[in-house]
């Protein structure tokens, strides 16, 4: 997998599916962590992250400021889910597997897995989306232990793992909703439209999830805010139905062996 090529904004992100690493010599203090997290900040200053079961982490100022530097601009994230790698002195810092707050550690990475919404009066509308290309699945059994599917960063917020085919370009994601379209037990349907952007893959192609277990999670994780829907849809979205076209042996579209599947998610409190 290393000879990969991935084309966005060289960072060193540690972090596999798991998001955490511990790669350290026995002589090495430096501790190595990452997250999926939502940014937020006190008055678009002192920025600190807090992940979806409710820790908080605080990285210096320091490694703030070198990565503006670089840059990237922390507010155009605020409220957003994003990948975030960070690091730290185990033998000045110590954070107890149990930790709720993480302050003082430095962050090395950051990159917005931020995806739209679109709400969608009538299909073919200009804002309307459409799929070119199907994706392989959203749930991924990565093993007997562990499997991956759609779930609720937090009421507002739509996390999904799309695994996918891709080979040099970045691909796009949007969610569409259409408030017109009659409901089921007050239960509304979103809909994800899957673009290649000019991506020349094959079903022989590495897949985001061949990314995302070398690091490059942010390929495969895609964070949707449905803040907007909530304000027009009649019914509540603490349970929606996620609709794809998914194809694990094909890239086209048009393929008969293409399936529409539908994923239930509901809203479930992480304690």
């Amino acid at each position: 997998m290393a000879k990969f090529k991935i084309w966005m904004v060289a960072l060193t992100l540690i972090m596999g599916v798991s998001f955490t690493s511990c790669m350290n010599s026995d002589n090495d203090t430096t501790r190595y962590g990452g997250t999926l997290a939502k940014v937020y900040s006190m008055y678009g200053v002192n920025y600190y992250f807090k992940t979806a079961d409710g820790l908080t982490i605080t990285p210096t100022s320091s490694s703030v400021a070198e990565i503006e530097a670089r840059g990237f601009k922390f507010s155009e994230v605020e409220g957003e889910v994003v990948q975030i790698a960070y690091q730290w002195d185990s033998s000045v810092l110590e954070i107890p597997d149990n930790a709720t707050e993480v302050s003082g550690v430095t962050l090395t990475g950051i990159l917005s897995i931020d995806s739209p919404v679109e709400i969608v009066d009538n299909p073919g509308a200009s804002n309307d989306s459409i799929s070119d290309t199907p994706i392989i699945s959203l749930k991924k059994e990565a093993s007997s232990i562990y499997t991956y599917e759609p779930y609720y960063f937090d009421r507002t917020t739509l996390i999904l793992p799309i695994n996918y085919y891709l080979q040099t370009k970045p691909h796009s994601f949007t969610l569409v909703y259409y408030p017109n379209e009659e409901i089921t037990d007050g239960i509304i349907k979103l809909y994800l439209r899957h673009k290649k952007s000019g991506d020349n893959m094959t079903p022989g192609s590495p897949t985001s999830w061949d990314y995302a277990v070398n690091g490059s999670s942010y390929l495969y994780w895609r964070s949707f805010n449905l803040q907007k829907i909530l304000y027009s849809a009649s019914s509540s979205l603490d349970k929606v139905i996620v609709v794809a076209e998914e194809n694990p042996s094909s890239v086209d579209l048009k393929d008969t062996s293409t399936k529409t599947n539908e994923y239930t998610v509901e809203y479930k409190e992480i304690k």
